[in-house]
C-alpha cells in the first residue's frame, strides 16, 4: 500500500486529497449558451435538391427520373403541409431547435438493446508509466479525475467547449478576459465575430449521475444530482460505494484505494435472503454459511 501511496503522491496529488478541480476557466462554463443560435428549418425546396443529388449516383437514369417525380409530388403535397406544421411548432419552441424532439425520440423510442446500439463506451490505452497500470492505482486516478471534472462542471469553472477556426484570436488570454464581460445573451455573437464557435453544452450535466429508466413505448432520461455513491462493477458483483461525500470533505486519495481495494481483491459478495442485506466476507467458512443460510431459509419460510 505504500508503493501505491508513492505512486499516487509523485503523480501531483496530496495526501490532503486531490485539487478540487481541473481548472478554474475565467469564462464561465455556460457562458454562451444563452445566445447560441437555433438551427433554422430548411426551405423544403432545398431539402428536395438535396435529396435528390443524394439519390442521383446510386440510381440509373430511369429509376432517378422516378424518384424526382415522386420527390416533386411530395413537396407539392403532403410535404408542404408537413413542413408546415414544422415550421409553427418550432415557433412555439423558442427555447431549442427543430430537431431536438425527433433526436431524443429516435434514440428513447427505440426498442433495439441499448447495449450494443446506443450505449456509448471508452477505452484507454496503457499509461506510459508502468507504475500507474496497477488495476487499483489506475481506478483510483480515473475516479478522483473523473469526480474533479463533475466539480468543475458543476461549480460553473470548466472551460466552455469551443470550435476556434483562428486560434491565435480566439483562444488566447485577451479574449477570454473581454468576452466574459459580454452578457450571455450577446457572448456567442462576440465568439462569431473572431471565427470562434461556441457549442452546445445542453446535455453536459447528464454525463453523471444519470440513467435511462426503461418505459413503455418511450424510455426516460433521468438525472439524480444529490446522488453520492460510486457504482463499482467487478466479476458480476456491484459495490456501492459512498464516495463523492468524502472528496467534498478533501478524504486522501489514499482512503479511496482502500475503499476500492475490496472490490479488487478475493472478497465475495453473499447475498442473505433473510434480512435482505449483502455481507463480504473472505472466511471459507463464514461464506458457507452464509451461503447455506440464504438458500435454506427461504426455503423454511416456504415450508412453514
Amino acid at each position: 500500500m505504500a508503493a501505491r501511496q508513492l505512486v499516487l503522491l509523485r503523480r501531483g496529488y496530496s495526501s490532503a486529497g486531490a485539487a478540487e478541480y481541473l481548472h478554474r476557466s475565467i469564462v464561465p462554463t455556460m457562458h454562451y449558451q444563452k445566445s447560441l443560435p437555433r438551427l433554422p428549418v430548411p426551405k423544403l425546396e432545398d431539402t428536395i435538391k438535396r435529396y435528390l443529388n443524394a439519390q442521383k449516383p446510386l440510381l440509373n437514369d430511369d429509376q432517378f427520373r422516378k424518384t424526382e417525380e415522386l420527390a416533386h409530388q411530395f413537396e407539392k403535397g403532403i410535404g408542404r403541409e408537413l413542413h408546415e406544421q414544422l415550421v409553427a411548432q418550432d415557433k412555439q419552441n423558442k427555447h431549442t431547435s427543430y430537431i431536438t424532439g425527433p433526436w431524443f425520440d429516435m434514440y428513447l423510442k427505440s426498442r433495439d438493446p441499448v447495449v450494443l446500439n446506443f450505449n456509448a463506451f471508452m477505452s484507454f490505452n496503457p499509461d506510459p508509466k508502468s507504475e500507474y497500470n496497477d488495476q487499483l492505482t489506475r481506478a483510483t486516478n480515473m475516479t478522483v479525475s473523473a469526480v474533479r471534472f463533475m466539480k468543475t462542471f458543476r461549480a460553473g469553472y470548466l472551460e466552455p467547449e469551443v470550435f476556434h477556426l483562428n486560434p491565435e484570436k480566439s483562444d488566447t488570454e485577451i479574449f477570454k478576459k473581454i468576452i466574459r464581460f459580454v452578457p450571455s445573451s450577446l457572448s456567442w455573437f462576440g465568439a462569431y465575430m473572431v471565427n470562434a464557435y461556441p457549442l452546445d453544452m445542453s446535455q453536459y450535466f447528464r454525463l453523471f449521475n444519470s440513467t435511462r429508466l426503461p418505459k413503455l413505448n418511450k424510455d426516460e432520461l433521468f438525472t439524480d444530482e444529490k446522488a453520492k455513491h460510486l457504482l463499482v462493477m467487478r466479476k458480476g458483483n456491484f459495490y456501492d460505494l459512498m464516495f463523492l461525500v468524502k472528496v467534498r470533505k478533501n478524504t486522501s486519495q489514499s482512503t479511496l484505494q482502500g475503499c476500492l481495494s475490496p472490490s479488487i481483491h478475493e472478497v465475495c459478495p453473499i447475498i442473505c435472503c433473510f434480512c435482505f442485506a449483502v455481507y463480504t466476507c473472505s472466511c471459507t467458512l463464514e461464506k458457507s454459511l452464509n451461503f447455506i443460510i440464504g438458500i435454506l431459509f427461504p426455503i423454511f419460510l416456504l415450508l412453514w
